[in-house]
């Protein structure tokens, strides 16, 4: 146990200095300013996460070229989200407001598999209008998103409180450590809440339990996209003060998940490459029920899986001449896993999330 456990020492002392490798861009598509974006830089830097800052108020809207070194970019629309850059309306009146998708640069680099948080208010008011917005299959917010219906605004029809006053970690949300998120305000106005595709995994919810809408959700992510309207740049107290620690986070979380490969695009995994060109590719990542290690060889690797403790939860001798190997999941609890793949005395580690 304790050779594992150094294993797994090792492995995430590693992963620490990978956050200074992994790139965040931080987009403020907020005409009000960047006071509450640059909150978000702050809780980077505080993460020891490399990352650059766009304001586009003042600025073009990113082109392709400047996204696509990172491996996530954070589009925050702070409290301020009509007249945006984050959508493409171009093809709106031959075939309706479903096909609204996001800009075109944006659409390659998540297309390309990178990871996309947009958070903010009004984002979905700058096309849809008020709430309620039902989306259909086909839909882009439906297909992508993971949005069935763009369903209340805060201080629209609302009436035990006026706004939202908190937002509450749903059950089962293993990425995120602060149970509630609330604001320098006693309520945040027109933050979204939504009606979620079975495709799609809730993060947060409207809350407390009096609250008109509460239990529609706040925050979400499909794949490789994570969509909240929880103006994270305003997190804070009561008193009226912002709280960085808790946008510290919230944040650090966030990319956290996204580094360890959470928010994946299906159908791309994480390749690693072995001595004498023998590739080893693992999706989907994060996995549900079985994880393939797609392996180029022509012999057996020994393949070993632990868990966040050191446990060795799998280690068998699999057979790579057959070019994949399904691991089943149907036991494994959610959460983070390491794994050694050996293969004529070279071997590579990586690790994949389980998410049930």
């Amino acid at each position: 146990m304790r050779k594992n456990l150094l294993f797994v020492a090792a492995f995430l002392m590693a992963f620490s200095l990978v956050n200074a490798q992994y790139s965040v861009l931080v987009v403020d598509d907020d005409a009000n300013g960047s006071d509450e974006s640059f909150r978000i830089d702050t809780a980077l830097a505080n993460s020891g996460y490399t990352y650059s800052f766009i304001n586009i108020d003042t600025n073009a809207a990113p082109t392709y070229d400047d996204l696509k070194d990172y491996d996530m970019v954070i589009w925050t629309t702070s409290n301020d989200g009509e007249n945006i850059h984050l959508w493409d309306v171009s093809d709106t009146t031959a075939n309706g407001i479903g096909a609204i998708k996001f800009n075109a640069a944006l659409t390659q680099y998540v297309d390309s598999g990178n990871v996309l948080w947009i958070d903010g208010l009004d984002y979905m008011y700058d096309i849809y209008g008020g709430a309620p917005y039902d989306f259909n299959a086909g839909d882009f917010c439906y297909d992508v998103m993971g949005i069935d219906n763009y369903a209340v605004q805060s201080k629209i029809g609302d009436t035990v409180y006026t706004g939202l006053p908190v937002a509450v970690k749903v059950a089962g949300n293993t990425i995120n450590s602060l149970d509630s998120i609330k604001w320098k305000f006693s309520t945040v106005w027109y933050a979204d809440g939504f009606d979620i595709t079975t495709q799609a995994t809730a993060l947060y919810e409207m809350g407390p339990a009096d609250y008109d809408y509460a239990g529609y959700t706040s925050a979400f992510y499909r794949e490789n996209i994570i969509t909240s309207s929880l103006r994270i740049g305003a997190i804070g107290d009561a008193n009226g003060n912002y709280v960085q620690a808790d946008i510290d986070l919230l944040v650090k979380d966030m990319v956290d998940a996204a580094n360890a490969g959470t928010f994946a695009r299906i159908g791309m995994g994480v390749e690693n490459t072995l001595a004498n060109n023998v590739n080893v590719q693992v999706y989907p990542n994060p996995a549900r029920d079985m994880i393939t290690f797609a392996i180029t060889a022509s012999q057996n690797a020994i393949l070993s899986v632990y868990d966040i403790t050191g446990k060795v939860v799998f280690s068998q001798s699999v057979d790579a001449t057959n070019g994949n190997y399904n691991l089943d999941l149907s036991n494994y609890n959610s959460g983070m896993y390491f794994y050694n793949l050996t293969l004529d005395n070279n071997s590579v580690t990586g690790k994949f999330s389980v998410v049930k």
